[in-house]
């Protein structure tokens, strides 16, 4: 009988749970998301449209699945991956079809991590030689870099994962990327920079898009209407879901009335205060928050989320022997001899006895060109060491580095740092602050042995939340020798550093990892007193006190090898 009662019960769930639309899998995605819609309050629509770091929000009472989110393009930015050729040596192969190949392999470690969304690919047009993300996108040729693109993402999408074009639009550098207005006219935006994200709407259905930093024309990209509604949303047709890059909303109610659906990494600007009144008063309408919100649960339906809403790591899909051989094949057919003078390549082995190994990038496994896309490759071999297990053991291979390279800066190691003149302690005295502005009583304070700090989206916790913090350290800097001693500040945000008192440095704004230089003269072994102090808004948070000491003989001694 008990057993009878049971089997009544589960049926009456099941046959209840199949009277709610959005459960039933047979439907199509569109009739689910409208029926879901139906049954959220505004509360639950509101706190949709901000993000949680790297996810969006979930919804229990609903059960609405979080939408989890990691970086790319060029190999997933969570734990260890496989390194992936960049965008533009993918572009160099002429070939869509590796592109695409790394897209899917790409797709799986993505879904390897347990994660959703990549963001990727990247397809900003490199106008500038000196743009800082030009290693991963396609290139100048917008036709080239559309057929990458299209085949990227269905590459990825063919996984169940979500790809996510960038930076839209007209991303053409990262300095000052956050407060540049980029001027352009009509022609140039549409025959120049718009046709990848338009083959990326209208051929591949890429699922997610996401805003540049910058403006475009006096508004910016995330609040700009031209883009987001007149050509994204109505003239291509976009039905997916519209993201900002993280920390790219600058206000509440344009953004809400506009084209952008979901602000990451947090619901700074799209938020119940921020928001509530102008609904009550008519200024935001609902139509555009319900919009909104329906992009993202298409996306989240899409990928079959709600049928199927736990993913597991899996580390069979990382660094697979079939990723390793995309890899591999990709980057041989990236290669471009322009020419070849003599017959030199390929190096005879039978005729030579000594090779000189030069430059700073050869004893570093360079896997990509950092940022948001920087990948913990897994097992990298550097260009020397593979010279060294490719050639016999009789030839002789010698390296000398050159020069320096400045982007990898040298921390101030705790012994050359004390918390006060007696020099008894290595080491600074921390504040943290659970506010940007160094405000009030500090959440804790602690010694810090050095100022070297890559806390990402974690945050420092210790009851320090994951964004809007600010630290300040002090103490006494030894000098290590007698001259001119170029400090480094490398920080994501803002920044201060005074020395004996003095303010030398001074970057007190939000922007993305930056590296500062101020250069002092120091007297060995004298004590200087030394105060820094930092904030961090949202995005990644990075905080490096470095140096460079004196001058040497690199480029002297590769001049000697070479000879």
């Amino acid at each position: 009988m008990k057993n009878l009662f049971l089997f009544l019960f589960i049926s009456v769930i099941c046959i209840a749970q199949q009277n709610i639309t959005y459960k039933d899998k047979t439907l199509p995605v569109e009739s689910r998301v409208d029926d879901l819609l139906k049954r959220m309050t505004l509360d639950e629509k509101i706190d949709l449209l901000g993000g949680t770091g790297f996810a969006t929000k979930k919804n229990d009472r609903l059960g609405i699945p979080e939408l989890r989110m990691t970086d790319g393009p060029v190999g997933v930015r969570w734990g260890n991956s496989t390194a992936f050729p960049v965008s533009i040596a993918s572009a160099a192969t002429w070939e869509p079809k590796f592109a695409g190949e790394v897209g899917n392999a790409i797709g799986r470690e993505t879904k390897g991590h347990a994660r959703h969304v990549i963001l990727g690919p990247c397809v900003n047009i490199a106008r500038l030689p000196m743009g800082g993300r030009n290693f991963e996108s396609y290139g100048e040729d917008p036709y080239l870099a559309s057929r990458m693109a299209v085949a990227y993402i269905k590459g990825i999408q063919k996984e169940d994962v979500a790809a996510t074009v960038k930076h839209f639009a007209v991303n053409n550098q990262e300095y000052e990327r956050g407060f540049t207005d980029v001027l352009i006219s009509n022609r140039a935006l549409n025959e120049i920079y718009l046709p990848t994200f338009k083959a990326a709407v209208t051929e591949a259905d890429v699922l997610c898009v996401m805003c540049s930093y910058n403006k475009v024309n006096l508004h910016f990209a995330s609040e700009n209407d031209y883009l987001l509604i007149d050509k994204l949303k109505k003239e291509w047709g976009y039905k997916n879901l519209v993201m900002s890059d993280w920390g790219a909303v600058h206000s509440s109610i344009p953004v809400a009335n506009g084209g952008l659906d979901l602000e990451m990494p947090t619901g700074t600007f799209l938020n119940k205060e921020t928001l509530q009144g102008a609904i009550d008063s008519g200024t935001i309408q609902l139509a555009s928050i319900d919009d909104k919100v329906k992009r993202i649960l298409t996306v989240i339906f899409k990928l079959g989320l709600f049928d199927n809403p736990v993913r597991e790591e899996n580390s069979s899909l990382i660094n697979s022997t079939e990723n390793r051989k995309v890899a591999n094949e990709t980057s041989q057919a990236s290669i471009v001899l322009l020419k070849n003078d003599q017959n030199i390549l390929p190096l005879d082995k039978e005729k030579i006895k000594t090779i000189a190994v030069i430059g700073p990038n050869a004893a570093a496994a360079r896997t990509g060109g950092g940022g948001s896309a920087f990948v913990s490759a897994i097992n990298p071999i550097s260009p020397l060491d593979g010279l060294k297990a490719k050639m016999p053991s009789d030839i002789k291979i010698e390296y000398a580095k050159g020069v320096e390279f400045d982007e990898r800066i040298k921390q101030i190691e705790s012994k050359f740092l004390f918390t006060d003149s007696t020099q008894r302690n290595n080491g600074l005295n921390a504040e943290y602050f659970n506010n940007m502005e160094l405000n009030g009583t500090p959440k804790y304070k602690q010694i810090d042995k050095e100022i070297n700090f890559d806390w990402n989206q974690s945050g420092p916790s210790n009851g320090i939340g994951n964004f809007k913090y600010s630290v300040r350290w002090t103490g006494y800097l030894k000098a290590p020798i007698s001259g001119e001693i170029a400090l480094n500040i490398m920080t994501d945000d803002g920044a201060r550093l005074w020395i004996n008192d003095k303010l030398i440095f001074e970057d007190w704004s939000h922007h993305a990892p930056t590296v500062r230089t101020v250069k002092i003269n120091m007297e060995d072994g004298k004590l200087y007193k030394i105060k820094m102090e930092y904030f961090q808004n949202e995005g990644g948070a990075t905080a490096i006190l470095g140096w460079k000491i004196g001058n040497n003989n690199l480029l002297a001694d590769a001049i000697e090898l070479a000879k």
